[in-house]
């Protein structure tokens, strides 16, 4: 598989499709205010986050782009809004000091807020995030994680959640996943 980068015209958006990256995220979205700096804010999707939640986030960041406003580069940052749509769907949310944790109704999904200064340039390197989703069952391959630094807009973040809550049966996957009813090969 080969490693893929699209930019936006003036640079200010890059997206990254890494399968063959140095660590295990396979999407990587970086948005820079000044194209020769470093990103403002990034978010990762790693290689089992479920496609449904990539593509809310960046059809989202397009919608912003295309719209020629600086949102999806200066959009607000509040812990609420990305919370909502989970609130809205009846996850489970509390709220600390320190970390808010809102967990869907099966536990099979979580998404999690950061309080507090982080070191940006840890962000940026993977190191610290200010919001993190993840999900799946136990064990390494049945599970995901998606990552979110500082900046990044509440909005998109809530679009991303809007996604991870939404009950519809994702196409195509019932006739990969086994059946209890359905019959043993012997």
């Amino acid at each position: 598989m080969a490693i893929v980068y699209v930019n936006s015209p003036e640079q200010h958006i890059r997206l990254g499709y890494l399968p063959e990256g140095e660590d295990n995220a396979l999407w990587k979205i970086a948005v820079h205010s000044d194209p020769f700096g470093p990103p403002r804010w990034l978010a990762t999707f790693d290689n089992s986050t479920p496609t449904e939640l990539v593509t809310a986030f960046t059809t989202f960041l397009a919608h912003d782009y295309a719209q020629g406003h600086d949102t999806y580069l200066y959009g607000g940052t509040g812990r609420d809004r990305g919370f909502q749509p989970l609130i809205d769907a009846g996850w489970r949310t509390d709220e600390g000091p320190h970390l808010s944790v809102s967990v869907a109704p099966d536990g099979l999904a979580e998404m999690n807020h950061v309080q507090g200064a982080l070191d940006h340039q840890a962000e940026l390197s993977g190191y610290q995030y200010r919001w993190s989703a993840s999900g799946g069952r136990d064990g390494y391959r049945s599970s995901w994680h998606a990552t979110f630094t500082t900046h990044t807009p509440s909005h998109l973040i809530a679009a991303t959640a809007t996604a991870l809550a939404d009950p519809t049966p994702v196409p195509g996957m019932r006739s990969r996943c086994p059946s209890a009813t359905s019959p043993r090969p012997v």
